[in-house]
This record gives C-alpha cells, sequence and structure tokens, in this order.
C-alpha cells in the first residue's frame, strides 16, 4: 500500500514537472483538402516572442514513417508584427525543404484586421492581402525547389498561438505583454474549379464561418504541446464571442478572456459579399528571400496511418496526438504533438531559426 502509494505521488510530480507555465491554442478543421483557397480576416496576436499563424497542414507530415511533409504557413512573428512571414515546407521529416520570405503588413497585423488568403493549385501558391498578391510560386517558373508539385495529397486548415524558445527567430519572450489575443472574423474555404467559379474564376465556395457559435463539426481545439514552444495548447484558451473566435496565449490557470471584442465592419461585409474576392495582379510587394536548406526535423515513433488524397476526409487528426486532459503523462513530443522516444529528446528539437 505504501509503495502503491508512493508511485502515485511520484506520477503526479512528473505531471507536474513537465507542465509548461503558459497556455496557448491551436484550431484546426476535422477534414483536410486537396487543393483550394482559404481566407480568414484577422487581426493577429503580437508580442515578443510569440507566434501567430494561420496555415495548411498534412497530419502526420512530422512523423519519420511518413512519406512527405506537407505544409504552407503564414506566420505573424512576435519581434516584428509589420509583417509576416510566408513558408511552403516539403521534403521529410528529418530532411525538411523550406521557403521563407518576409512581407510587409500596413497597418501592422496586430493593430488592424486584415484579409489573408492562401491559394493552393496544381501549378502553384500563392498569398494574398486584403486581395493583394504578396508572393506566387509557381511550378516550373521560380520554384527551383520544386516545392508545389512536392505537395501530394491533402490539408488541413488550422490556426494557432504560442511562444517559441527561438529568440532569433521571434524575438526574446516578453510575458509582461501576456494576455496576448488572436481574433477571426470569419474563414471562407473555396474548392478549386478550373474556370467555373464566379466570373470565371477559378475557386467556388465550399464553406464559410463566422463563428456565431462554435461548430465542432468542423473545427476541433489542441491538445498538446511540442518541443521548442514554451506554451502548453489548451481547448481552454478558444473562445467564441460576438461573432469572433478567440485564441488566446497566457499564463497557466488564467486562462480566460474577459477583454472587449473588437469591431470589424469592413470585415462583416466583405463576409457578406458574394464570391472570391477579385484576383489582383501587382506583384510580390516588401518580401525578401530567406535562406533555406533543409533543416532538421523532428521524428517520431508514433504509428503514422496515411490520409487518402481525395478531397474531404475526415482525418482523425488526434489520433497521434499526446494528450494532456485528465492529467495523463504526455512524454516527449515533437512539434506537431506527436509522441517520441525520449531517449533521444535532444534529435527532437525543432529548428525554426530561418
Amino acid at each position: 500500500m505504501h509503495l502503491k502509494t508512493t508511485l502515485s505521488v511520484l506520477a503526479i510530480a512528473a505531471v507536474a514537472t513537465m507542465a509548461k507555465d503558459f497556455s496557448g491554442a491551436e484550431l484546426y478543421t476535422l477534414k483536410e483538402y486537396t487543393y483550394g483557397k482559404y481566407e480568414a480576416r484577422m487581426k493577429m496576436a503580437a508580442a515578443s516572442g510569440t507566434v501567430s499563424s494561420m496555415f495548411l497542414y498534412q497530419n502526420g507530415s512530422e512523423q519519420a514513417s511518413a512519406p512527405r511533409w506537407v505544409e504552407v504557413d503564414i506566420e505573424v512573428l512576435g519581434k516584428s508584427p509589420s509583417s509576416f512571414q510566408s513558408n511552403i515546407i516539403t521534403g521529410k521529416a528529418g530532411a525538411q525543404v523550406t521557403s521563407e520570405k518576409h512581407h510587409k503588413v500596413d497597418p501592422a497585423a496586430d493593430q488592424s484586421f486584415h484579409t489573408y488568403a492562401i491559394e493552393w493549385t496544381p501549378d502553384y501558391v500563392r498569398w494574398t492581402v486584403d486581395g493583394v498578391e504578396v508572393r506566387k510560386t509557381t511550378k516550373g517558373q521560380n520554384d527551383s525547389k520544386n516545392q508545389v508539385e512536392n505537395l501530394i495529397g491533402t490539408q488541413g486548415l488550422r490556426f494557432n498561438l504560442w511562444s517559441s524558445e527561438s529568440a532569433e527567430w521571434v524575438g526574446n519572450f516578453d510575458e509582461s505583454k501576456l494576455p496576448l489575443f488572436q481574433f477571426i472574423n470569419w474563414v471562407k474555404a473555396y474548392k478549386y474549379t478550373p474556370g467555373q467559379g464566379p466570373n470565371g474564376s477559378d475557386f467556388t465556395l465550399d464553406w464559410s464561418d463566422n463563428f456565431e457559435n462554435f461548430n465542432s463539426s468542423r473545427w476541433g481545439k489542441g491538445d498538446w504541446t511540442f518541443d521548442g514552444n514554451r506554451v502548453d495548447l489548451t481547448d481552454k484558451n478558444i473562445y467564441s464571442r460576438n461573432g469572433m473566435l478567440i485564441l488566446a496565449l497566457t499564463r497557466k490557470g488564467q486562462e480566460n478572456f474577459n477583454g472587449q471584442v473588437p469591431q470589424d465592419a469592413a470585415g462583416d461585409a466583405e463576409f457578406n459579399s458574394v464570391g472570391p474576392a477579385p484576383q489582383s495582379s501587382s506583384s510580390v510587394q516588401s518580401s525578401s528571400s530567406i535562406a533555406s536548406s533543409s533543416s532538421v526535423a523532428p521524428s517520431s515513433s508514433s504509428q503514422y496511418n496515411p490520409v487518402s488524397s481525395s478531397s474531404d476526409q475526415n482525418t482523425g487528426i488526434l489520433q497521434n496526438r499526446a494528450k494532456l486532459q485528465n492529467k495523463e503523462i504526455r512524454g516527449t513530443v515533437n512539434a506537431k504533438g506527436a509522441r517520441v522516444n525520449p531517449s533521444n529528446k535532444a534529435n527532437y528539437q525543432v529548428d525554426f531559426n530561418f
């Protein structure tokens, strides 16, 4: 009996030791899609040391047994909220290929709402802000790493708010700025329908969400963490208030939103407009290429379950995650939340520097 009590105390102590001092949030679609356009009207969070994002991601990419890594990013880095980082990540876990670029946002991403969009087609990936193109990577033209053709299969849409331990990447963490909030007014997802969309466009609206209520049949809430992240992602830091989806970054035990939801009349009007925003022929603005040699990525001992490459497949995203609820001991997990072998923990540290 005494031995059982001792073991129980040790188990509780292990959980307490592994728990982090801060809480963040990740929102993700329960389904993944092949090609399309993904728009979100957002006011991002920003303080030195943080990352506020929107991205496409193929579940399981981070695992060593996965055939490929598939990801397209929009990330506002806390040290520079007047810009955002775009990125395509391909290759494999352990040999990722990246192509980071940076783009001006005016007014700054944390000071005003903007409409961010990613277009993913068989021939190109395109990023826009408020309908203006800031980057377009086209197969056979300006894609020297052949990343577009290696975005194979499906991707889900995700948003997260967290804090990186890489000061070189995001700046030194300033916890005095907490709590921080990322506001998402609405999201629209379009199917890729070449030439068959409104006004002959290539995209047709599939679904939209203005977050009057939280749609649990569409969205999931992350409950994991990863090396290089000083926060635990938790469902307690995702809120739907007054027609706004809110992601929070807080101290542990202070997960809450008691602030005022910002108004976004222009965004509300845009949500109610019909069809996709007109495509702009503007060239890339205020972007600079960043050296992007293959980086060391985490591997995983988790079982990989490939996702069908057909559109709209339910992906069972949480099956490979290290759950936090009910005080389950997480073990060591990698950059996307999959459990890894703790004996080689040093090999799982993600290199977020660019």
